[in-house]
């Protein structure tokens, strides 16, 4: 083997580079992500926190509509928004982090935390 450069190797090194020029930067290249948000109260009679709605963030990313599922704690108090991104880009990924979203894990479906119930001790009486 020599360290001759053919016009071969520089065909194909050529033709690699027009293929991914058009990705620019490995930011630039979209990854499929699933972000949440989670809302938690203190009682199932109160309403949940208002944040923004699905339509806000369906104008906010610019795709109408908005792929998400909603999973509930045991107890109601807790619920978790998941919004499907399936060519997230690295710009997308900041703006669903400045609204409040974490990138979810494989798990964050399963483990929804029930909140302590806190119970009010009255003096003088017994359980």
């Amino acid at each position: 083997m020599t360290n001759e450069i053919t016009t071969e190797m520089l065909d194909r090194k050529i033709a690699w580079c027009k293929q991914n020029a058009f990705w620019g930067t490995p930011s630039a290249v979209p990854k499929v992500l699933d972000f949440y948000f989670e809302k938690t109260r203190t009682s199932v009679d109160e309403d949940w926190p208002e944040s923004f709605s699905l339509q806000d963030l369906a104008d906010t990313l610019g795709e109408d509509p908005v792929r998400y599922r909603i999973y509930y704690s045991q107890d109601n108090l807790t619920l978790r928004l998941f919004v499907f991104r399936p060519r997230c880009t690295w710009d997308e990924q900041k703006i669903m982090l400045g609204l409040g979203f974490l990138v979810a894990q494989p798990c964050d479906a399963d483990n929804i935390p029930n909140q302590a119930v806190e119970e009010d001790e009255v003096e003088g009486v017994d359980p």
